[in-house]
C-alpha cells in the first residue's frame, strides 16, 4: 500500500520545490522533493512569468511521486508580485508580466501624477516599490493593455495557477495583500485607489480565507488546497511561538525581514523605512520589508561561472569566508539591484564608484563584501524596526533555503548582537503542509499548528559574538549617507 503524503508547491522568483511529506499525527516528515529552476522567459519582447513551466513542474513532480505515494491534496504558494487576467471565456489575457521587468522602470513618476508616495503608503500599507503587483498593474492601465481592454477577472499567481488545474477562482488573502491591492486595513480591496489609477474594479472577485479545500479535485481525486497564497506568510507558520518580541528574516532570492505585529503600523517612520505591512493566516499582520538577496549572488554566480563553470554556493561561501580585509559596502536596497540586470558586476562596480568607494573585484572579495553589506543592512533594519515598534528584539529568526549559509547566520548574529535561530530550509512548503492538515482537520487549531511545526524542525542556533566590527561598519555607512536616517 503506498504511503499517504501531502504535497506542497513552492514557488519562488527563480526556482520552483515539491516537497511531499507524511503525517504521523504529531509531526511532517519530508519523504521525498524535487526541484526546477524558474524564471522569466521573453515574449514579444516582455520579461513573463513562465505559467506553463510551472504547471509542469507539478505535473512531473506528481508523476515522480504516484509509483510510491498517495497524494491527499497539494497546495500552492509562489513569491508574491505575480498576477494573471482572464478574459471572458476564462482564457488567459496574455503571459503574465514578472515583476522585475523593465517596462515599470519610470513608473512611480507616473503615480506621482496621482498622490505622492506617503498617500499611496497610507491607502495601502505598503511602501511603492516599483516591483509591486499594483503597480503593473497600473502601468497597464496607462497603456491600455489587453489585460484592461479585455481583462475581466484578476487571479494572484497562485490562485491562477490553482485556477489552471481546477476552473475554480478565487483571490487568497495573503497574498492579494502582498500583491499591494488590499486598503490599508487588510481586509478588503482597495477600490477606491483602484479608480484613481483608472483599474477597472470589476477585475476583482472574491477573498478567501488561506486553509480551504477547493470544492473540485485535480488529477486522480487529489484535492486542491488554497493555503497562504504569499511564500513568506507560509513560511511564517512554520515558526513556532512567532510573537511580537522575535524578529524574522526569510531568506530565499530576495531577503524578507521584520516582525509580527498586533495590527497595521501606518506612521512616517514606518514609510520612512519603507515597512510594508503584509496580512497573515489566522487574522496576523507583519511588519517587513523585502530586499534584493541572494538574487544579487545569484547574478555574480551566473557571471562568475562564464571563467568557473562548476561554481557553487558551497564554493562562493567558502571563498568569502576566507577574505578578511573587506572594507567596501553596498546599500542592498538600492533600487539598481532590484530589477533584472544582465551585469551585475558592472552596476556593483559602478555603485562602489559613485560612492567614493574601492571597487571590489574577483569571486573572494564580491562575495565577502555582499555577505558583510547583507548582514550589515540586517543591523540596520533591526536598529530602525525598533524604533518604529518600540520593541527590543530578542532574536532573530531565520528560515528557508538560506539558513545553509552558515557564515551568512554568523554574520547576522554577530551584527544584530541577538541570538539566530535557524528554522526549517523547507519553512514556506511546511507552513504550506500545515495548512492542508488544517483544511483536513488534521489540526485543529492555529496553536495546534505551531505544535507540529515545532516537533517537526530541530533548530540550529549561532549565539552573538557581540563584536565592535558592526558597529563601526554601520557608522562608515552612516556618515557617507548611504543609511540615513530620514530617508
Amino acid at each position: 500500500m503506498k504511503e499517504p503524503v501531502y504535497l506542497a508547491t513552492d514557488i519562488g522568483a527563480t526556482g520552483i520545490k515539491l516537497v511531499a511529506a507524511a503525517f504521523d499525527g504529531t509531526r511532517l516528515e519530508v519523504k521525498d522533493s524535487w526541484s526546477v529552476k524558474n524564471g522569466p522567459i521573453v515574449d514579444h519582447g516582455r520579461e513573463c512569468a513562465d505559467i506553463d513551466a510551472m504547471l509542469l513542474a507539478i505535473q512531473k513532480g506528481l508523476q515522480k511521486l504516484e509509483p510510491h505515494y498517495q497524494c491527499i491534496s497539494l497546495g500552492i504558494d509562489t513569491y508574491g508580485n505575480g498576477y494573471g487576467i482572464l478574459d471572458a471565456s476564462g482564457n488567459l489575457v496574455m503571459k503574465p508580466h514578472h515583476y522585475r521587468d523593465k517596462r515599470i522602470a519610470n513608473i512611480r513618476k507616473e503615480l506621482h501624477k496621482h498622490m505622492t508616495d506617503y498617500q499611496f503608503y497610507q491607502s495601502t500599507g505598503n511602501y511603492p516599490i516599483k516591483t509591486r503587483a499594483l503597480l503593473h498593474l497600473f502601468l497597464d492601465a496607462l497603456e491600455a493593455s489587453p489585460h484592461i481592454t479585455e481583462g475581466k477577472y484578476l487571479l494572484p499567481l497562485p490562485n491562477l495557477l490553482e485556477y489552471l488545474m481546477t476552473g475554480e477562482h478565487t483571490s487568497e488573502i495573503t497574498i492579494a495583500s502582498v500583491l499591494c491591492l488590499l486598503d490599508s486595513s487588510g481586509k478588503t480591496w482597495n477600490y477606491p485607489l483602484f479608480r484613481t489609477l483608472g483599474i477597472k474594479e470589476e477585475l476583482f472577485g472574491s477573498l478567501s480565507l488561506p486553509g480551504q479545500k477547493k470544492g473540485v479535485t485535480y488529477k486522480k481525486g487529489i484535492s486542491v488546497v488554497t493555503v497562504a497564497g504569499h511564500d513568506t506568510e507560509s513560511a511564517l507558520l512554520a515558526v513556532p511561538g512567532l510573537d511580537t518580541s522575535k524578529a524574522f528574516i526569510s531568506m530565499g532570492t530576495s531577503f524578507v525581514f521584520g516582525a509580527r505585529v498586533k495590527a497595521p503600523v501606518i506612521t512616517k517612520e514606518s514609510f520612512k523605512e519603507r515597512y510594508k505591512n503584509m496580512r497573515g493566516a489566522f487574522g496576523t499582520f507583519s511588519l517587513c520589508k523585502d530586499v534584493p538577496g541572494f538574487w544579487i549572488l545569484e547574478r555574480c554566480m551566473e557571471q562568475w561561472r562564464t571563467n568557473v563553470p562548476n561554481l557553487n554556493y558551497a564554493m562562493v561561501c567558502h571563498t568569502a569566508q576566507n577574505f578578511r580585509e573587506n572594507r567596501t559596502f553596498l546599500n542592498i536596497s538600492d533600487d539598481r539591484f532590484r530589477v533584472s540586470e544582465n551585469n551585475i558586476l558592472g552596476a556593483i562596480h559602478n555603485y562602489c564608484i559613485e560612492t567614493g568607494q574601492k571597487p571590489v573585484e574577483g569571486i573572494e572579495e564580491t562575495s565577502r563584501c555582499l555577505f558583510e553589506s547583507y548582514a550589515l543592512y540586517i543591523k540596520w533594519s533591526m536598529e530602525r524596526l525598533s524604533k518604529i515598534t518600540k520593541v527590543s528584539y530578542q532574536s532573530l529568526e531565520a528560515m528557508n533555503g538560506g539558513v545553509f549559509n552558515q557564515l551568512l547566520l554568523q554574520m547576522f548574529a554577530d551584527a544584530t548582537e541577538v541570538p539566530v535561530i535557524a528554522r526549517s530550509p523547507w519553512a514556506s512548503a511546511m507552513g504550506n503542509l500545515l495548512l492542508q492538515l488544517y483544511a483536513h482537520k488534521e489540526i485543529g487549531s492555529e496553536r495546534e499548528l505551531g505544535e507540529v511545526a515545532l516537533m517537526s524542525c530541530t533548530p540550529i542556533t549561532y549565539e552573538s559574538n557581540h563584536s565592535s566590527y558592526w558597529g563601526e561598519c554601520l557608522q562608515y555607512m552612516k556618515d557617507k549617507g548611504l543609511y540615513k536616517e530620514d530617508s
